[in-house]
């Protein structure tokens, strides 16, 4: 009995055609996505102290994010933990409705150097990248929205 389809030279070239077609059809609908995707932050930054870095994000991030009505930050809330006698201080986003949850984002600096870094689970997705160019611009002196 013979196998239905190309058979011959002609088969391995099928073969190739397939796999690029599936490939171009998978980068195709990556490049459709219309925002870009986040991921955990690691920045150094040009400030004098930790925690100078983070008052300055914490004052920003509750203007532009928590009190602006931003959809992307529609029902969180952020606490910030910047008196840290021991560990490092830190802004952490939590949802409005579980005051006892685990955070959705932490911000967090170290240094010296001075370092902020993110991670939890907002930081991997759209919000995260949002949240990761704001905190770049922030960092480096524009405290806009």
């Amino acid at each position: 009995m013979r196998r239905a389809g190309p058979s011959g030279p002609v088969a391995p070239f099928f073969s190739v055609l397939l796999k690029s077609g599936v490939a171009a059809a998978v980068l195709l609908l990556a490049a459709c996505q219309s925002e870009p995707m986040g991921g955990p932050l690691a920045l150094e930054v040009s400030a004098s102290n930790p925690v100078s870095a983070l008052q300055r994000v914490n004052n920003a991030g509750a203007k532009c994010w928590i009190r602006s009505g931003d959809r992307r930050f529609r029902g969180l809330y952020m606490i910030p933990e910047l008196d840290t006698a021991v560990g490092k201080p830190r802004l952490l986003i939590l949802r409005s409705d579980k005051k006892q949850g685990l955070p959705l984002l932490v911000i967090e600096a170290s240094g010296p150097p001075t370092k902020i870094v993110t991670y939890g689970p907002l930081a991997s997705g759209a919000t995260g990248a949002r949240v990761n160019a704001d905190i770049m611009r922030w960092s480096s002196g524009p405290d806009g929205c």
